[in-house]
C-alpha cells in the first residue's frame, strides 16, 4: 500500500521522535461525565455519518489510561502504550466477524519511539477462519501508529488529519470517510484497498490506530461488508478504550 493511501506496517511501527515535537499538551480537568461530540463541529463535504450495525456486536475491552510523563513532551511514553496484541481481543474480533469459526493471533512486530525500542508490540496480525471457507487466508493487521496529546493543529491529531486529508484528496468512489463522532471516534476512514484508520480521543490524549483487512473473499460483497459491517464495530471497540471525557 502506498504512503498516501495508508501507512505500511513497516512504517507504522516506527514513530519518529519528532512526530509530536512542539505541540505541547498536558493533562486537563474535565467534566464528571463524557460530553457529546459537538454537533457544531465543522465537517468537510464528503464525510458521512457512520453507524454500528445491529447484527454485529461490540464487546467491552476496558479503558486505557495515559499520562504525559513530561509536560514539555506531548508524546505518551511508549512504556504506557498497550501492546498491539491487546488493542483488539479474539472475543471482539469474533463478535465483529460472526462468520469466523476461529480467531488466532499471528505475527507481531515490536515498535520504536525515537531511538528506544519498546517492549510492546506495535503491530500484530490476527488470522480468521470463516464458515464455508474456500481455503483463502483472512487476516486483520492492527497497528498502533502514535499516542499523544490531542491538540488541534499539531501533534498526533494533526498528523492523522494530514494523512486522512491526503487520502481524501485522491479518494476513490468506494472509499468512505466518516464524520467526527462516528462510532465514538474523533475520526475514521475506510479505503477501497481495505486499509482503514481510526483516531480515538478522550479530549486530552489521542491514539492513532490503523486496521488492514486482507482476504475475506468468502464474505458476500466483501468490501462493503467489511466497510459497513465489520469496521464500524471494531472502530467502536477502539473508541471505547479512550472514551471522550474532556470538552
Amino acid at each position: 500500500m502506498g504512503m498516501a493511501r495508508a501507512a505500511s506496517v513497516a512504517a507504522c511501527v516506527v514513530v519518529a521522535a519528532g512526530l509530536l515535537a512542539g505541540c505541547g499538551g498536558s493533562a486537563s480537568s474535565g467534566t464528571t461525565s463524557p460530553p457529546p461530540w459537538s454537533s457544531n463541529a465543522p465537517s468537510q463535504d464528503g464525510l458521512v455519518k457512520g453507524t454500528v450495525p445491529s447484527d454485529r456486536k461490540v464487546v467491552d475491552g476496558g479503558q486505557w489510561s495515559f499520562t504525559l510523563g513530561d509536560k514539555t513532551d506531548p508524546n505518551v511514553p511508549s512504556s504506557q502504550w498497550p501492546g498491539a496484541d491487546t488493542v483488539l481481543t479474539a472475543a471482539q474480533l469474533k463478535a465483529a466477524v460472526p462468520e469466523a469459526t476461529s480467531v488466532t493471533l499471528g505475527d507481531c512486530v515490536k515498535g520504536e519511539s525515537g531511538p528506544n525500542k519498546t517492549a510492546k508490540n506495535a503491530s500484530c496480525s490476527w488470522s480468521l477462519s470463516l464458515k464455508g471457507s474456500s481455503g483463502y487466508s483472512n487476516s486483520i493487521v492492527v497497528t498502533i501508529v502514535a499516542i499523544g496529546a490531542d491538540k488541534t493543529g499539531s501533534g498526533v491529531t494533526s498528523a492523522w488529519t494530514s494523512t486522512r486529508n491526503k487520502n481524501f484528496s485522491s479518494r476513490a468512489s468506494t472509499d468512505r470517510f466518516f464524520t467526527q463522532g462516528s462510532f465514538g471516534a474523533k475520526g475514521s476512514y475506510y479505503l477501497d484497498n481495505n486499509d482503514s484508520s481510526v483516531l480515538v480521543s478522550d479530549g486530552n490524549i489521542a491514539a492513532w490506530i490503523d486496521l488492514s483487512f486482507q482476504g475475506f473473499t468468502d464474505l458476500p460483497d466483501t468490501h462493503n461488508t467489511l466497510m459497513t459491517g465489520v469496521f464500524p464495530v471494531l472502530a467502536k471497540d477502539l473508541a471505547d478504550h479512550l472514551p471522550r471525557k474532556y470538552a
